[in-house]
């Protein structure tokens, strides 16, 4: 959004809904947020330059949040199943009373896809609370990659 807007009541509420609406993502795996936002944007881009531009901006956000989040989940899965197995499968008897050490570090290492999960939902709530103020929000990288795709 280049030029300065000042956006009404209704458009403030429904941009903040936009960006507010990846809460949705913590009950529907990701999808309720995204989907949220893909309305909001299809209902309101003939509307509302501000709404249509900060709903964009939602989707794009939540789909590439989802994404990297769900990447890491599997990341750590993946990395988690290494930490147990690979000490399994070289000395099973030794592990018959106690599991490998290598468990623990694993679950504590569960930290990473969880922060990185808070912090984008955070940030996505951070956006709600500016455009509810009728700001014009913009995501790091992602604000000015869609103002110029416009």
């Amino acid at each position: 959004m280049s030029e300065k807007v000042v956006p009404n009541k209704d458009e403030k509420n429904m941009a903040g809904l936009a960006h507010g609406s990846i809460l949705l993502g913590l009950f529907t795996n990701g999808v309720g947020g995204i989907v949220t936002a893909l309305v909001i944007w299809f209902t309101q881009k003939e509307k509302s330059d501000y709404v249509a531009g900060q709903s964009l901006q939602a989707l794009v956000y939540q789909a590439l949040a989802f994404s990297i989040v769900m990447l890491t989940w599997c990341c750590w899965g993946a990395l988690y199943m290494a930490m147990i197995m690979l000490p399994l499968l070289a000395n099973p008897g030794a592990y018959e009373t106690s599991p490998p050490a290598s468990l623990w570090l694993g679950l504590f290492l569960m930290v990473v896809p969880m922060g990185i999960g808070v912090l984008t939902t955070l940030y996505g709530l951070y956006g709600s609370l500016r455009c509810f103020g009728g700001h014009d929000f913009k995501y790091v990288l992602i604000g000015n990659w869609l103002d110029s795709q416009r």
